[in-house]
């Protein structure tokens, strides 16, 4: 019998398959592939949705506390440090399993940004979103070793890539709900209120995440200490450094896109709702070309290139005045940035065996969170003295950091995760 070609080939010109196959898999996804894919890419949207809100309406939600760009700054710093507490969730995650801290994961980024549009007083909504980020940490570690442990090598990467669209197309959807927080008053409490909507998903979510079957045949159990001091430290902390160098850049950048175009170069809302949708959306194209590459060339290299490509586009963000450079700037950046989450996700999750992966995964991503509770916190010392753009360009140095220590880390395309502790190069 004669092997047939995938469809997209037998119906598509010889060129235009030429130009998709960036964006497409390196290889076929399975039923069950698609089943755990759209499972956390639901979860995905959610949490994107929720953790968005802040940076999206923070020019309405800064004047409805009655705060400085600078005491913003300082509040949602502090509540990303809270979310240290999600380190008992990636610990649970390693001795009882990975569905279970995951949903509750899930459970606190609704709750938490709820409560944030119900906040009267700074403090109040400061802890709201610190019980959000604490969710949203345990959501990203745990997310990825789902998807990491349950679909094929060959498409790892790629996979993790619609987990990372899906994150994205929340923030598109909170960026979209801005306009409704315009106006003055409580208006900006509408779109953190919106937030509530998701419970109608939580028990979705809670019939069909499935656990890990590597976690479930593996009997792997470690100790915290190999991560800290023990035969895996030198490579979690390289990446723990990596996510820390790449969030103290990235959270002030975004946090205060909106405030840059809307504030300091008198863009309007609507306009700079469109900038953001439209820049995004190209940009968005990252995530499937950053997954196809990771999968068939590399995940060190393609970190690297992304990570470069994010910090150029956002440097442009915060130095340019013209509209059209601005569109172009959020769609390198964007595309940057997305790129780096099926790359740099699937390199974290293939670098320590099963008994520490999400630990592992958990503990660095709460180290992005210092590192963004770091650029903010910083901001409150260097954003009214000495100036927006001048802060997140000392940031870049950062960026340009981490995308260098990533080439001190070993290769892991096609890893099998069943036999990662045997690679400790």
């Amino acid at each position: 019998m004669i092997a047939r070609a995938p469809l997209y080939s037998r119906l598509v010109a010889p060129w235009m398959r030429r130009t998709l196959d960036p964006l497409l898999p390196v290889d076929r996804f399975s039923r069950v592939d698609r089943r755990i894919v759209f499972i956390i890419w639901t979860a995905g949207v959610v949490q994107g949705f929720a953790q968005s809100q802040a940076a999206a309406t923070l020019p309405f939600t800064r004047a409805g506390l009655g705060l400085t760009e600078g005491e913003m700054s300082l509040l949602l710093g502090i509540a990303r440090l809270a979310a240290f507490a999600a380190l008992p969730l990636g610990w649970i995650g390693d001795h009882k399993g990975r569905r279970r801290p995951f949903l509750w994961a899930v459970t606190l980024v609704i709750a938490g940004g709820t409560l944030a549009g119900l906040a009267f007083e700074s403090w109040q909504f400061g802890t709201a979103q610190a019980i959000l980020r604490t969710g949203t940490a345990g959501m990203s570690g745990l997310a990825i070793v789902l998807l990491a442990e349950q679909v094929a090598p060959t498409i790892r990467a790629y996979a993790i890539s619609f987990y990372g669209a899906a994150v994205s197309f929340g923030g598109g959807l909170a960026l979209m709900t801005l306009p409704l927080a315009d106006g003055g008053g409580s208006n900006w409490r509408t779109p953190h209120l919106l937030i509530g909507a998701a419970l109608l998903v939580l028990p979705f979510l809670v019939r069909n995440v499935s656990e890990s079957h590597i976690f479930i045949e593996a009997h792997d159990q470690r100790h915290w200490r190999e991560l800290a001091t023990g035969e895996w430290a030198r490579r979690f902390w390289i990446v723990a450094g990596i996510g820390f160098l790449v969030s103290a850049y990235s959270a002030v950048a975004l946090a205060f896109s909106t405030s840059r175009m809307i504030e300091e170069l008198e863009i309007s809302t609507g306009s700079t709702v469109l900038i953001g949708l439209l820049g995004g959306t190209v940009g968005g194209i990252g995530f499937f070309v950053g997954g196809h590459l990771a999968d068939a060339w590399g995940r060190r290299k393609t970190t690297v290139i992304s990570l470069l490509l994010a910090l150029a586009g956002g440097l442009v963000i915060y130095w340019s005045e013209s509209i059209v450079l601005l569109v172009v700037a959020v769609m390198v950046s964007s595309f940057g940035t997305f790129a780096f989450v099926p790359a740099g996700g699937s390199h974290r999750a293939e670098l320590f065996p099963t008994g520490l992966r999400a630990s592992a995964n958990t503990a660095a991503t709460n180290f992005a969170l210092v590192g963004s509770a770091t650029g903010l916190i910083l901001g409150i010392f260097t954003i009214d003295r000495f100036g927006l753009s001048e802060t997140v360009t000392a940031l870049g140095v950062g960026m340009a950091a981490a995308a260098f220590l990533t080439l001190l880390l070993p290769e892991t395309r096609g890893q099998d995760l069943t036999a990662a502790s045997t690679d400790r190069r």
